[in-house]
């Protein structure tokens, strides 16, 4: 969920789902200062293991580059990791809601009605697939997730969707799961959870 640059994305930016800058001082989730973040942290990553039926991936606390809430790692085709940005999620849980409040209201975030849980599940949802990944599963999971993007573009009725999920397949993606286990249901929700569930991602 990439970088706030601007001040008025709620933390997002193109290129969290297989990020290459630097990731230091890696820290355990348990490591957060207010116990309402990590314990709404540690329920988003159950509530997507719940949802897509996938295992839980690792996520853990990182020194980060200014401005980014969250990325995902992705080496030799393969997940690497989950790391939320110390600077964002060592805030109160006040803040980092308003924060991505502020992304709802730009037009640039999906709507969600989980705003801490929305990096965690975006950045998960990038660890089970994106279009950098090379595994059997998710080439094929591909072919029907860029179909399924193609036809959510062009379609001029669908709601509650951010622009940063039309910047790429992978965005789209991360977007659309965050909004199926923590947004209002649609056609497009029930497919990428049909998808996921499908490929056993």
């Amino acid at each position: 969920m990439g970088r706030n640059s601007s001040g008025t994305r709620g933390g997002l930016q193109p290129g969290d789902a297989t990020f290459k800058g630097k990731v230091s001082n890696v820290e355990p989730l348990v490591n957060m200062k207010d116990p309402a973040v990590y314990k709404a942290t540690k329920e988003a990553i159950s509530r997507y293991h719940a949802v897509l039926g996938v295992r839980q991936r690792s996520v853990k606390l990182a020194d980060l580059p200014a401005g980014t809430y969250g990325v995902h790692v992705t080496a030799n085709g393969k997940s690497d990791g989950v790391y939320l940005n110390k600077a964002h999620f060592n805030q109160s849980r006040s803040a980092i809601e308003a924060s991505h409040r502020k992304g709802y209201a730009s037009g640039w975030s999906t709507k969600t009605n989980k705003p801490i849980a929305h990096t965690v599940t975006h950045e998960l949802a990038h660890a089970t697939w994106n279009q950098h990944m090379t595994g059997a599963k998710q080439k094929a999971a591909g072919k029907e997730i860029n179909k399924l993007y193609t036809q959510w573009r062009k379609d001029k009725k669908k709601s509650g969707y951010g622009k940063y999920a039309a910047t790429n397949v992978s965005e789209f993606w991360a977007e659309t799961v965050t909004k199926a286990i923590h947004g209002k249901s649609d056609k497009y929700t029930a497919a990428v959870k049909n998808i996921a569930k499908k490929y056993k991602l």
